[in-house]
Order: structure tokens, then sequence, then C-alpha cells
């Protein structure tokens, strides 16, 4: 097996977990928050970070024959996924948590802080906690996958989700990727329990690969069409809405809200009737994901 064939069947493996055999636990999905945040990160105010950050970036950008938005980053724009996280900590946690887990895709502005590392020293219960990036839109669901299994398994009790996005790049983008038009956030509080309020039960997510753009609404469909009982479809921004089924209602991601545009409009939806299918695709990436949230 060559070194490219290994790692696809890798891949292929990560994307193809199933629930940890001989467990007959579940997720559920107690208390969500979300936010935007106006103001631009406070650790931008200070000239001796944003210098530290221009070296930074000159260094890893002159091998592309790049340079840093010079103007952009004198005006200090931006937010700090950390301080970004803290806030819907606090409008979600109140008691200690067994693990945290960080979804976002644009990089954040403080490249020098380790921001799961912070976020386990700051989160009640000082969790385990780890970082998703670089998988686009589809962040979110393997961040919600891997909680599922931390879950069901046992491995732990109560899991937070956080999946945030800031709007500013301090350099130039390639733009093969959407860039938000705000900064914002969504918590998941997720537990092997259902919340005294709401009852939300977790399916498996589901992550195919390779997926073309022309193939998505095909497979998306099928997914719905697999689906008992009432259910709104929550879109997310990567679905074009003239191709989306018109056998469910259907909701749509916020505008300029490319990676926490679905789990806003769950966020919004917990006590609404019926069960909720959120769905995304990352055109760049070929990634079409799922996430069923039934009603118990």
């Amino acid at each position: 097996m060559t070194d490219t064939e290994f790692e696809t069947e890798q891949r292929s493996r990560i994307h193809a977990l199933a629930p940890p055999a001989g467990t007959a636990g579940a997720l559920y999905l107690n208390r969500t928050a979300r936010r935007v945040f106006d103001q631009d990160c406070e650790f931008l105010r200070t000239p001796r970070n944003r210098s530290n950050i221009d070296v930074y970036l000159t260094d890893m950008l002159q091998p592309y024959d790049l340079r840093p938005d010079a103007d952009r980053l004198a005006a200090g724009t931006g937010q700090s996924y950390g301080e970004m996280a803290l806030a819907l900590i606090g409008d979600t946690v109140d008691e200690p948590v067994d693990l945290l887990v960080l979804a976002f895709a644009v990089p954040d502005v403080w490249p020098g802080r380790a921001t799961a590392t912070y976020l386990s020293a700051v989160c009640p219960g000082q969790p385990m906690a780890f970082a998703i990036c670089d998988q686009g839109s589809a962040a979110a669901f393997t961040g919600l996958r891997l909680v599922r299994e931390y879950v069901v398994s046992g491995a732990c009790r109560r899991a937070l989700l956080v999946v945030v996005e800031q709007a500013t790049l301090h350099y130039p983008s390639s733009g093969s990727a959407p860039v938000p038009d705000r900064h914002a956030g969504v918590a998941l509080l997720c537990t092997n329990e259902p919340g005294a309020a709401v009852s939300r039960r977790w399916d498996p997510v589901r992550i195919s690969t390779a997926v073309t753009p022309e193939q998505a609404p095909a497979v998306l469909a099928t997914r719905v069409a697999e689906q008992r009982g009432p259910l709104t479809l929550v879109a997310g921004a990567g679905l074009d809405p003239a191709t989306l089924p018109d056998t469910v209602p259907v909701r749509t991601a916020p505008a300029g809200q490319p990676y926490t545009g679905a789990w806003w409009e769950l966020s919004g939806m917990l006590d609404a009737s019926g069960a909720v299918m959120l769905a995304d695709y990352d055109p760049v990436l070929g990634y079409l994901c799922t996430a069923y949230c039934g009603v118990e």
C-alpha cells in the first residue's frame, strides 16, 4: 500500500466510525447559546501584539509571495476565538463538563495561543479540550460526531461543542473558501440524559466525502426521505436553496455565516415541534454533512 492509499484509507475510517460496540448510551441536546460579537477583540488593541502578528504572518506568507494586509492589521480588526468561546461558555455551562470541542474554519487572530488548552483552563470542570479546523463547514459536524462517540461510549457525561467564526483575515485570501460577514458563535451543551426543559436526541452524524456539487442535492434528498415523522431541514450556506428538497419545511442559514449558520438556526429552534435535520455542503472539500436531532 502506498502512502497516498494509506492516508486515503485512514481518512475514510475517520469519517465512517460507528458507535462503540456494546454501548447503549445516547446523546441529548440540553441547552444552546448563540452570540454575535460586534466588537473586535481587545488583544488587537495593543500595538505590540499587532506588531508580533505582523512578524508572524510575514514569515508564514513569504513562501507564497504574499504580505500581511497592513491597513487591516493596523486597524485592529478581528476576533479571538478564546474570548468568543469564553462568553458562550458563560451562557451555557452551569456545572462542570467533561469534554469541550472547538470547531472553526477561519484562522484565529491570536495565533500564539493554544485556544483549546486555554478553554480547558477556564471552563468549569477543566475538561479535556481540543480544536477541529481545516474542514470547512464540516468541522462542526465532525466535532458533534466526536462528542457523540465520547458520551455514548460512557467516556464522559457532559460535553460542550463550540462553533465559531470570525470575519477578518489579515492577509490576502485565495477566494476558494467564504469569509464570514460578522463574528459569531454557537455553543451546544450535550449530555447523556434528557434535559429538564427540552429532550432532543442526536442520531449518528453522517459525513460523505468526495461529493460533487451535482451529486449533493440527490444525496441530501435521500437522507431526508429516510426519516419518518415531522421534520424541518436546516440548510447551511453551502447548499443552494434552489436545490433543496420540497418535501419538508426548510429553514436556511443567515446570510454571511458560512460556518455557524445552520447551528445558529438550530439554537433558535430548541422548543420547536418535530425533528430537525441539519445539513451543509462544502464545495471546496466535497463534504456533505447531515445531523439528525429528534424529539423524545
